[in-house]
């Protein structure tokens, strides 16, 4: 007999495990995603365009899906868990959430309703937390360029038949600082087209949340399904991955994307995994010669700083979060808040 599962907004992976161990599946606007702040109607907007397409595709799989929305009461981990109990759920199947809030409102919901969840691993990222506890165990310092290393030569990407780095070095990013030229046109970024889910999300952003920070753009929209992702992920191969490299750090007026990817949102929500990008880098970039301080300097967001900071997150943050290592004393002053502090790229 299947079980019955709970998906959150950042779980969305087209090869889910509880596909196939699940019947029921309840997806979840959950409370620290939609309501914990006024978050930007963007924001919302996109996770909620995002997880009616991916109620759509777990359907289509045969399952039977429970849409909980935020207004909904149960929205909240710690009221919809004692609800599964009543229902006589016992042992309900989650994906490992890396969150530190929502993780630990499930185990202690679990415990006070004798309830022994199943927790699979999460495929949002390519190391587990076990393996990256046991690289950082007994350091007091964690420096990503050592766990860079450890993550190239342990997973075999980029490195020669002895070890050592492809190129010569670990790291090109010092070819990666050019200024961007002024006579130079930025590449054109193709957006995708207004969909059914987006209008539906804009809709019901604009109706229980208008009070909310920002406002909606017709014009600035991410992909929200699997097909839309890839596509976007192609587009950055093809048009600006070859010049990512030595346009990583420049920053252009005017300009919000110039040759980076902006897979983030997609890649945080489970449209698109790490994997996947990894591997359809390291073959497009083999198959048209793309320079190595593009492809080293692309795959060491991936699988250096992303992971690593997850890694950061799961170890460290609760004592980052609390300790004020700095010692400060003052407050934000409002001029960070209201964008008058006459530094230009913190007012914009």
């Amino acid at each position: 007999m299947k079980s019955t599962g709970f998906i959150f907004p950042h779980q969305l992976f087209e090869d889910n495990i509880l596909i196939s161990t699940c019947s029921t599946i309840y997806l979840v606007e959950e409370y620290l995603f939609f309501k914990q702040y006024k978050f930007h109607k963007g924001k919302i907007a996109f996770h909620r365009a995002s997880m009616k397409f991916y109620e759509s595709y777990l359907t289509g799989k045969g399952l039977k899906v429970v849409y909980i929305e935020s207004k909904n009461e149960l929205s909240d981990i710690r009221k919809l868990i004692p609800f599964l109990k009543q229902s006589g759920i016992n042992q309900p199947e989650y994906i490992d959430t890396t969150d530190n809030w929502l993780e630990r409102r499930i185990t202690e919901t679990c415990k006070a309703n004798s309830i022994s969840a199943v927790k699979h691993h999460n495929p949002l990222f390519v190391n587990t937390s076990e393996e990256n506890a046991r690289f950082f165990s007994g350091r007091r310092t964690f420096f990503q360029t050592d766990f860079y290393k450890y993550q190239r030569t342990g997973k075999n990407i980029l490195v020669e038949k002895d070890g050592k780095p492809v190129g010569g070095k670990w790291t090109f990013d010092a070819e990666n600082r050019m200024r961007y030229p002024k006579d130079k046109t930025a590449p054109t970024v193709q957006f995708p087209e207004m969909n059914e889910f987006y209008k539906e999300a804009f809709e019901y952003t604009q109706n229980y949340f208008p009070e909310n920070y920002g406002e909606l753009n017709s014009t600035f929209l991410y992909p929200t399904t699997f097909d839309e992702s890839k596509q976007w992920f192609q587009q950055f191969l093809k048009t600006r991955f070859a010049e990512f490299g030595i346009y990583e750090d420049a920053i252009v007026s005017g300009e919000n994307i110039l040759n980076h990817s902006v897979l983030t949102p997609m890649l945080n929500v489970g449209l698109i995994t790490p994997q996947l990008i990894m591997d359809e880098t390291i073959r497009y970039s083999a198959e048209n010669k793309i320079a190595l301080n593009s492809l080293e300097g692309f795959i060491r967001q991936i699988v250096g700083w992303r992971e690593f900071i997850r890694a950061v997150y799961e170890l460290k943050g609760s004592e980052e979060r609390t300790r004020n290592f700095w010692g400060f004393t003052r407050k934000i002053p409002p001029s960070f808040w209201d964008g008058s502090t006459g530094i230009e790229p913190v007012d914009t």
